[in-house]
């Protein structure tokens, strides 16, 4: 089935927030900080309160409202977040004040009115410096430390150490962050919002401005890019609605692009310390994994990266011995929070990068340390030292895959033509990964099924889509159950007021959660629309089959009748042909897959290209071909824009260096190389259509497999470390200083 969403958004018909803008609404700008940080001595608004247009102009003393907590533990009180910076600044960017005018370019120039007196104080950029260097709350740095188990005594003769670096990346969405807030009814708001999870997103500003949750509705128009980044509660959200409360007047605040850059959040800035024990045959015995997360200026969302990265630490290979620690800090950049993956690249980099350094230290080829240390099939379920239970799987069978896709052993004939010859070399690299998908295990999703007047069928879901492809496959599975048209079906999501509950989109969730609550209550409601029929036909209920829009007897399909007679005779007897639930499948699953680069190096300039791209990977049952393929293809551009060109910069005093496209490179169409995509099939068992999630795969497994295939090419020529991202500069310089050394 071809995707139902596609069409309006390549045809400019789509409707973002930008698009729901009237001319009643005041626009919201802020004055943001132009230091890193510092203590706030004073605030001048006269400027702003005059200039033509403006309606508002409040601090954070004027609003008055409680700050945003931090992370849950003992940095939630210490470490909240002003909604605007009151008494001290801790990042470039930071809101300060904020302004409400007719038109954005009134509010902006009265936003430049503004003299706020700043005393700068020391920066800290560094995270490693974050224990010694200046403190930016009170009580320290540190968020967190999870200290990781004693190693055994055991020693073995091989062993290999790396020190690796998820840079800063910026989401980049099409639309940034941005909000409408409008005033309804008896002190009611209604938000139209770019969000991942309208209902956890209502309950939160509700939380802040202290009203109840049936006071507000949040509605998702299209998301223009989701990302996890926009899951979050940010300052801006609430008090554009607190202005909304207090003019009485619809107002509107779009990030501009600087915003979006210099004000967060980011994602990955974290540091890996891996060190693989072990025999010479390529066994691996002991892995000690240390990780270190730069929360940014506050940390929230971001303080649980480390969480979600120690839980798939030890990657797809069974370890005897496995020690992770954790240490979270803040330093003063932007806050950090989810970025697709979330924590499972950050822990799939570093352990693939140290696999490939211990195979060179064994003297073994990195596949083949694979194929020695892979978790065998018939030891699934699986469980880890870290809690997390890999349900199913065969990833032997995915290696030997993706293996054969690539031709290895051609590559490999290549690469020793390439070096006798002494022309620019090629390299192999492998990425394999395993994510957490679904959430908490304890969290649900909530689906709805209807049948309406005519025999029509309506669906309503808590999973929000953000381009993912929901209302396709939500459509696909429920006309499959009632043997209707898609056309039949009609699918409701991304609003508080219609769709009872919800718990949102992200950490690849939907699929499992979402389409599984409306298959069943689907499924559910078929049953009933069977019994019905069963009288109106004097037939059995195993007789029945649904089909063509008709219940009809199976053997006798001239003996039927048409759903809608069906919904006229339940409304005749009084029942409702209606059923939902929250649908909490009570565990995660795990997809996984292995990814196989092969590259080229130009040794005069640096420069890296992708030749060949091998994706295998396992996501359970399909339920559409072309909307996994699309996911899969999606994430791969991301992780290749990791691992070649992307990532957000500072100065030592917390400048950002990365405040515009013409800074911060994503990759075009001309810079994603042609994929080969293919798959293997575990069902999942924990959820009643056997799928598992698919939307992070690619930007886990594709870093991995481009640094590692980039590092198999230039080893012979010195190189052993690079740091993503391989822009042509850094590739140059180590080959220039290896070539110095005389490697």
């Amino acid at each position: 089935m071809r995707r139902l969403e596609d069409w309006p958004l390549i045809t400019g018909a789509g409707s973002y927030v930008g698009d729901r803008i009237t001319d009643e609404d005041l626009h919201a700008r802020f004055h943001r900080s132009p230091i890193a940080h510092g203590d706030i001595t004073g605030v001048d608004l006269g400027g702003a309160a005059a200039t033509p247009g403006v309606g508002i102009v409040a601090t954070e003393e004027d609003l008055g409202l409680e700050p945003i907590p931090g992370p849950p533990g003992a940095a939630r009180e210490r470490m909240s977040r002003p909604l605007l910076a009151r008494d001290k600044v801790r990042y470039v960017g930071e809101p300060i004040v904020v302004v409400a005018a007719e038109t954005a370019a009134q509010a902006t120039d009265a936003t430049e009115r503004i003299w706020v007196d700043i005393e700068p104080l020391p920066v800290l950029i560094d995270p490693e410096r974050a224990e010694d260097g200046p403190a930016l709350f009170e009580g320290g740095n540190l968020v967190a430390r999870v200290e990781p188990r004693s190693p055994g005594g055991e020693s073995y003769p091989v062993s290999a150490v790396v020190k690796v670096r998820n840079q800063r990346l910026a989401p980049a969405p099409i639309e940034g962050l941005a909000i409408r807030v409008e005033p309804s009814g008896l002190d009611g708001l209604i938000v139209t919002c770019g969000h991942q999870a309208p209902h956890l997103l209502r309950d939160q500003l509700a939380a802040q401005l202290g009203i109840d949750t049936n006071r507000l509705r949040v509605v998702v128009p299209d998301v223009g890019g989701g990302f996890g980044f926009k899951g979050g509660l940010f300052p801006e959200y609430v008090v554009v609605a607190e202005l909304a409360r207090r003019t009485g007047r619809p107002v509107v605040w779009e990030e501009t692009r600087r915003e979006h850059f210099a004000n967060g959040t980011h994602g990955r800035s974290m540091i890996h310390q891996v060190t693989l024990e072990g025999e010479e045959d390529g066994n691996i015995r002991r892995a000690r994994i240390e990780i270190l997360a730069d929360a940014g200026a506050y940390p929230r969302s971001g303080a649980l990266m480390p969480d979600l990265a120690r839980f798939v630490a030890q990657g797809l290979y069974e370890i005897d011995e496995v020690l992770v620690g954790s240490q979270t800090v803040v330093t003063n950049q932007a806050p950090v929070g989810s970025y697709r993956g979330a924590g499972r690249p950050e822990a799939a980099y570093a352990i693939e990068r140290a696999v490939d350094a211990f195979a060179w230290a064994a003297g073994v080829d990195p596949a083949q340390v694979r194929a020695v240390n892979l978790i065998e099939a018939g030891n699934l379920p699986y469980n880890t030292v870290n809690g997390a239970t890999y349900d199913s799987g065969d990833y032997p069978a995915a290696l030997q895959l993706a293996l054969a896709t690539v031709g290895i052993e051609e590559v490999r004939a290549r690469q020793r033509e390439r070096l006798d010859t002494g022309a620019d070399p090629i390299g192999v690299g492998i990425g394999a990964f395993i994510e957490r998908a679904g959430g908490a295990a304890d969290s649900g999703e909530f689906g709805m099924v209807q049948m309406s007047e005519g025999g029509r069928i309506e669906v309503a879901t808590g999973s929000t889509p953000a381009g993912q492809g929901h209302r396709t496959v939500w459509t696909q599975t429920v006309a499959e159950v009632f043997g209707v048209d898609p056309e039949d079906v009609s699918v409701t999501a991304g609003d508080t007021g219609p769709v009872a509950a919800g718990v949102g989109t992200y950490g690849s969730r939907s699929a499992q959660a979402g389409a599984s609550a409306v298959f069943r209550m689907a499924d559910a409601v078929a049953e009933r629309v069977k019994e019905l029929a069963a009288g109106m036909l004097e037939a059995a209920v195993p007789d029945l089959r649904l089909n063509r829009g008709r219940v009809e007897v199976v053997g006798d399909p001239g003996s039927s009748v048409t759903l809608a007679e069906v919904v006229e005779r339940s409304r005749e007897a009084g029942l409702e042909l209606e059923m939902s639930e929250m649908f909490v499948p009570g565990t995660q699953t795990f997809p996984y897959g292995i990814h196989v680069a092969v590259v080229e190096v130009e040794r005069e300039t640096g420069v890296v290209t992708v030749l060949d791209y091998v994706a295998v990977d396992d996501c359970g049952n399909v339920l559409n071909p072309m909307v996994v393929e699309g996911q899969v293809h999606g994430a791969l551009a991301q992780g290749v824009g990791q691992a070649l060109f992307e990532g957000i910069e500072y100065t030592d005093t917390g400048d950002p260096l990365t405040s515009s496209f013409m800074d911060y490179l994503v990759p075009g169409a001309g810079d994603v190389p042609s994929f080969t995509t293919r798959r293997t099939v575990t069902p999942a068992p924990s959820n009643p259509l056997g799928v598992k999630g698919t939307g992070e795969a690619g930007c886990i497994g594709a870093p991995p497999a481009i640094v590692n295939a980039a590092l198999d090419a230039l080893r012979p020529l010195g190189v052993s470390h690079l740091d993503m991202p391989l822009r042509p500069h850094r590739v140059w310089t180590a080959l220039e200083d290896a070539a110095q050394r005389g490697d």
